[in-house]
Formats: structure tokens, sequence, C-alpha cells
């Protein structure tokens, strides 16, 4: 007969691997509104519509303007 604290042992000793499937509520449960909004977003992104900066600091300086 195993004892339990064996199997504790046991268990902690092993890496126990999480399946990093992630979830993500149904489309449904969002406003369609807010969807196209987020889907144009990346389209404008996409079409080089996104501001580019050269370096982190100007992207920070752009931040305390």
């Amino acid at each position: 007969m195993r004892n339990a604290h064996t199997s504790i042992r046991k268990f902690s000793s092993r890496k126990i691997a999480r399946s990093k499937k992630a979830s993500y509520p149904p489309e449904e449960c969002f406003n369609s509104e807010f969807i196209k909004e987020i889907e144009q977003s990346i389209q404008d992104v996409k079409d080089g519509k996104g501001t580019k900066y050269d370096s982190l600091e100007d992207l920070f300086a752009s931040y305390e303007k």
C-alpha cells in the first residue's frame, strides 16, 4: 500500500505540463461593432498607416508629449 506522502513526493518531482492552448470566449460575446473596429485597426496597420519609431526612446518621448 502506498503512503500519501510518497505519492506527493513522486508527484512533485515530475514536471506537469499544462496545455498551452489559449481559450477565448466565443465571438458572439463581443459587440459586432467592436469586432469591426478591431479588424479595421489591424488592416490599417497592414496598409502602413501605423506609426513607426526608430528607437524605444522615440516611442517613450511620443507618450510624454
